[in-house]
């Protein structure tokens, strides 16, 4: 990965893909998940998001692992939607780590090794 920016977009667009499938335990990520946030009506989302999108959008990428996002996904949290959230949440944290200039050095230790740990378990469960 190149810089954060670009791992944002390529995390984000993993979800995209039809080729795979993100599985977490009982739980998936899957592109109709994301669809079903930007039809929320305080969604953070645009609908081109989603639907016929710009791969590259550093916005779109960034509105996908905003709070916001997070905190509707969290709203209509139910088992299908498990799997969307720690994405999301794990993925938005590691990213955040390195970009957000006002987290304290022991908080990005924190959070990215956090997503190291996960990342490590998730790879083992695959």
């Amino acid at each position: 990965v190149q810089d954060p920016k670009h791992a944002k977009k390529t995390s984000r667009n993993a979800i995209m893909s039809g080729a795979r499938l993100l599985t977490f335990g009982n739980s998936t990520v899957r592109f109709e998940q994301l669809l079903k946030l930007s039809h929320i009506p305080n969604s953070v989302m645009y609908r081109q998001d989603v639907i016929k999108l710009d791969r590259q959008d550093d916005g779109a990428a960034y509105r996908v692992f905003c709070s916001g996002n997070l905190q509707n996904c969290y709203g209509i949290i139910k088992e299908d939607m498990r799997g969307i959230f720690v994405y999301l949440f794990i993925m938005g944290e590691l990213i955040d780590s390195y970009l957000n200039r006002e987290i304290i050095p022991l908080e990005r230790i924190k959070m990215s090794m956090t997503a190291f740990f996960f990342l490590q378990l998730w790879k083992k469960h695959i």
